[in-house]
């Protein structure tokens, strides 16, 4: 895709920046990267859910708000409540969505199974490849989260595993895709120089450059087309006014959240609740677009 040649060249540049801008800088920058680009890519799931959903076509706009609002509240209690559990579906879930959203446009043949199989093993290995490089830094969140220690020792030897499936499927879609087969050399060179920033880059600046980089803006390409048919920059226009509003909103939820825990022990796990919670939703809302895309 050719949003992806943008995003290689846009990569090479955070790695300039990575050699001349000190950490704390990186670290801020990420955190303005995430909390702009990757909340406005999902500021428009209430436009997209009438789309994706045609029993929800005629629902109210504040109805289609209320309802996306309480699924966000239930995996907010859920992740407060039950957080080992929530973790580990959260990374799950968004491993999919991030392989779902990579792959969707290359992989349009063949068995399901498979193909879930690839985009979700895909995203694991992204997860795993961020998580092996900043081992020291995820164990410490993960154990400020569950207030359970936990060690990821264990990650080479999933990564292997994940590695041989990969490859294995890889090697089947080669046979069966005609667009993966001709996607197939590019999209290594991606992996290569995804791997060489999350190696040499701090866990914040290296999850942003691939959340928004690989992930978001990608994301909001394929939501414009979704929504108005074509990628220009009238309904880049038109996607951004209507997501502006919604992203402000969060943007404000999420200041006066810090106000009013931010002295608190446990502020990390509820400021993590809170955006994973609003990322269980999103997943499903881009899941079903995709499926009505294809039909």
């Amino acid at each position: 895709m050719k949003i992806y040649h943008y995003s290689i060249v846009l990569s090479f540049v955070t790695l300039w920046l990575n050699s001349y801008i000190p950490s704390q800088g990186l670290y801020l920058l990420g955190l303005f990267l995430i909390l702009s680009f990757g909340i406005i890519h999902g500021a428009n799931d209430i436009v997209i859910i009438p789309n994706a959903h045609k029993s929800l076509k005629n629902k109210p706009l504040i109805k289609l708000i209320g309802i996306y609002l309480t699924v966000v509240l239930c995996f907010a209690l859920f992740f407060t409540f039950f957080p080992s559990i929530a973790i580990i579906l959260f990374i799950l879930f968004s491993a999919y969505h991030f392989g779902e959203q990579h792959w969707h446009n290359i992989i349009q043949e063949g068995s399901k199974i498979p193909k879930f199989i690839f985009e979700f093993c895909y995203g694991c290995l992204i997860f795993g490849l961020i998580f092996m490089f900043h081992q020291t830094e995820v164990e410490k969140i993960i154990t400020d989260i569950t207030k359970v220690p936990i060690t990821l020792d264990f990650l080479q030897y999933l990564l292997l595993g994940i590695g041989i499936i990969l490859i294995a499927l890889g090697f089947y879609f080669f046979k069966t895709t005609t667009h993966f087969k001709t996607q197939l050399a590019e999209q290594i060179l991606y992996l290569l120089v995804l791997t060489i920033i999350f190696r040499v880059s701090d866990l914040i600046w290296a999850f942003s450059i691939y959340f928004v980089l690989w992930h978001s803006i990608p994301s909001l390409n394929d939501q414009i087309h979704f929504i108005y048919g074509e990628v220009n920059k009238s309904n880049i226009l038109k996607y951004l006014k209507k997501a502006f509003w919604y992203w402000v909103i969060s943007i404000i939820g999420l200041v006066v959240f810090y106000l009013l825990f931010k002295d608190t022990r446990i502020f990390e796990a509820l400021l993590f609740s809170f955006l994973a919670a609003i990322t269980f939703p999103h997943v499903f809302v881009i899941n079903k677009m995709f499926k009505q895309s294809s039909s």
